[in-house]
């Protein structure tokens, strides 16, 4: 219902009662402690050698495997997966955030999930069927994220970019901030922000892309 509302709102320009406004900004953020995050999986080395480590305690690469297009058997490479860290206050190695690559394992979209390790095992705390695209510097250390989820509604692809803030224990939705379809779309109206929000976070949870 809520995909229909916004496909016949950027049908009719000029629709004062949108959901989406292309001439708004998200938030008023001080864009200095913001970082657009762009992941293409196109090195073949990573930055740090501990992440190769991690991927393989998880067990979610093969060893063996070297090549760059097996993706049922991925290699434990960068073509496949990325990792990022949960905060600057705790080691890579204790809590880290992997997104990995679409059709990798044999799904068909990108993933991200949040791994804290406890007692010395790693634990995952958040599962998203989504692209990380922003970091936001927060004082607790703690960046907030950008997830964007991609729905197909009527044969169409939509969008959502939405904001996600670390409660003490994992990412917990808060907002949405983008839709968009092909040629269509952007930020949300503040006025109609939280009560879209609500309907966002249904249509996520309904298609399990939080897990």
């Amino acid at each position: 219902m809520i995909c229909a509302l916004f496909l016949n709102s950027c049908s009719n320009e000029g629709d004062e009662e949108g959901i989406v406004n292309q001439n708004l900004s998200t938030e008023d953020i001080d864009s200095s402690k913001i970082e657009e995050i762009e992941t293409l999986f196109d090195k073949d080395i990573f930055d740090d050698p501990q992440k190769e480590m991690l991927l393989k305690e998880l067990k979610v690469c093969s060893e063996e495997n070297k090549g760059s297009k097996d993706y049922m058997n991925p290699a434990c490479s960068p073509r496949f997966f990325e990792l990022f860290p949960v905060t600057t206050k705790t080691a890579l190695n204790d809590a880290f955030i992997l997104q990995m690559k679409a059709k990798t394992n044999g799904f068909p979209l990108r993933r991200l999930l949040v791994f804290i390790r406890d007692k010395g095992v790693l634990v995952k705390v958040n599962g998203f069927v989504a692209n990380l695209i922003e970091r936001r510097v927060t004082q607790s250390g703690y960046d907030d994220l950008v997830l964007r989820f991609n729905h197909i509604e009527q044969e169409q692809d939509v969008f959502f970019n939405c904001l996600f803030k670390w409660s003490g224990s994992s990412y917990e939705y808060h907002s949405v901030e983008v839709i968009e379809g092909v040629g269509w779309g952007g930020p949300v109206k503040k006025e109609l922000r939280d009560s879209v929000s609500v309907e966002v976070k249904k249509d996520i949870l309904k298609n399990k892309m939080v897990f």
